[in-house]
């Protein structure tokens, strides 16, 4: 068994197992394997010659509380069918852990087909990824007005998406800068995300205001069986929800349709989860010192014991002492002291990026703290914060 790498000569084994284990159409993969899935960002366990099971990891650029981080999206893990069962799929996750680690990169996200698959071996809850029925428009004889008239400030279009790639992204960077946590999304992301797009038959509508400067905009899919999807929803201002899904709705001949938004304003629509996903992304620890060493702390003094465990590394397992001061915390190992605070490395990773408060993970025994005072220093420097992630490939 080899463990590896995989180069552009394994490409075409990588394609087939990816056929096998997976539904998508041959167009989808025409793009993928040529925008998106680089060689050198692949992981495989090859047995005399043959793949038999590989892995994705597609570099990207995340945001932990307002910090950007190197970071891989682990997009997929394909195991040929006869070989699974055998811990094929563990060992190559490990391997890449690792692989990552030594590159420099501490920190890697996947949308999981299984959350406890994926929890039971270190990764932790750490972004949403939420979709909602849109409630009907209800009857409707004619188009929904684009112009809307009375109070409103807004107005609607429909656009090419990738005649207006540019836009769409500054809009989402405006977005985005204030939300604590999810993807930095670079021109690349956003060129493999409109090929996905547009070749389910996406369509985009664009929002303005009265004087035609853009606020906001919204991905729209159209399933199989006829119940459009809104795939991502971004408004720079809170009060365009209010007008904007209402007419999509009606844009949408009332169709119900669930769209993919933040968790602010978004009172007015049900959960849905489609087949085949999770609500959430989990996020991973690759190695534990130099991830909490690269974060940004308040100007809090204060030094205390960390005992660690990792299923899959055990150079993660242990104690580290942990030193923080002028807003930098100092990371290293020991042994035989007396842990102040005990946690799983999935637990650490949601401690590291706000996903959850510390009262709520002692609470639930996943954080175990030797004196309860210790939970308002945690609180200080792991306050909860805002994490949304709205990505596929």
């Amino acid at each position: 068994m080899e463990i590896r790498p995989l180069t552009p000569h394994d490409m075409d084994q990588a394609r087939t197992l990816w056929e096998v284990c997976f539904e998508d159409l041959p167009a989808f993969l025409d793009w993928y394997f040529q925008a998106r899935f680089q060689p050198a960002d692949g992981l495989g366990i090859f047995l005399k010659g043959r793949l038999v099971c590989d892995l994705h990891l597609s570099p990207r650029a995340v945001k932990l509380r307002r910090q950007n981080y190197p970071a891989a999206y682990l997009i997929a893990l394909a195991t040929a069918p006869s070989f699974r069962r055998l811990g094929l799929a563990k060992t190559l996750l490990t391997y890449a852990l690792r692989h990552l680690a030594a590159r420099g990169i501490y920190f890697t996200f996947l949308l999981p087909f299984n959350t406890k698959f994926y929890t039971r071996l270190g990764w932790g809850e750490w972004a949403d990824h939420r979709l909602y029925h849109l409630s009907p428009a209800g009857h409707r004889t004619g188009k929904a007005d684009p112009n809307p008239k009375g109070e409103s400030s807004w107005r609607f279009r429909q656009v090419e998406a990738a005649q207006q790639l540019t836009l769409l992204a500054d809009i989402y960077a405006r977005f985005f800068a204030h939300v604590d946590g999810g993807l930095t999304r670079s021109a690349q992301d956003w060129t493999c995300l409109l090929l996905d797009h547009s070749l389910y038959g996406g369509k985009t509508w664009l929002a303005t205001d009265r004087a035609g400067t853009p606020h906001g905009y919204a991905l729209v899919l159209p399933p199989d069986n006829g119940r459009p999807i809104l795939r991502e929803l971004i408004a720079l201002d809170p009060t365009l929800k209010d007008s904007f899904l209402p007419y999509l709705a009606a844009q949408l001949a009332g169709a119900s349709c669930p769209p993919a938004v933040p968790e602010d304003g978004a009172a007015q629509l049900t959960p849905f989860i489609p087949p085949g996903t999770q609500p959430v992304f989990l996020g991973r620890i690759t190695r534990v010192p130099p991830m909490l060493e690269a974060g940004a702390y308040p100007p809090l003094s204060v030094e205390w014991v960390l005992e660690v465990t990792d299923p899959l590394l055990p150079e993660n397992n242990g104690q580290y002492r942990i030193k923080v001061a002028a807003g930098k915390m100092r990371v290293t190992k020991t042994t035989g002291e007396q842990p102040a605070v005990r946690c799983s490395v999935g637990t650490l990773a949601r401690l590291i990026t706000g996903n959850a408060h510390p009262e709520e993970l002692v609470a639930h025994g996943d954080l175990t703290l030797d004196h309860p005072q210790f939970l308002t220093v945690l609180t200080a420097l792991f306050p909860p914060a805002t994490n949304f992630i709205n990505e596929y490939f």
